[in-house]
């Protein structure tokens, strides 16, 4: 599984930039809700090029038929 990673800057205004990296897909959204939820709104959001990936899923069953 890829790394995971969050960066955090508040600058001198008290303005709050979080940056993901490390999560495909929508899955960054999720991650940084509580964060959005804790700081106040929204004013901009990029989405960087992982975001239109699609996250990748590992199954650890194989299913034989006889």
């Amino acid at each position: 599984m890829e790394m995971q990673e969050l960066e955090i800057t508040i600058d001198k205004e008290g303005r709050v930039q979080v940056a993901v990296r490390g999560v495909k897909g929508e899955g960054c959204t999720g991650i940084t809700k509580n964060i959005e939820n804790a700081v106040g709104t929204v004013e901009d959001r990029h989405c960087t090029a992982e975001y239109y990936e699609q996250p990748v899923t590992v199954s650890d069953r194989q299913y034989v038929n006889r």
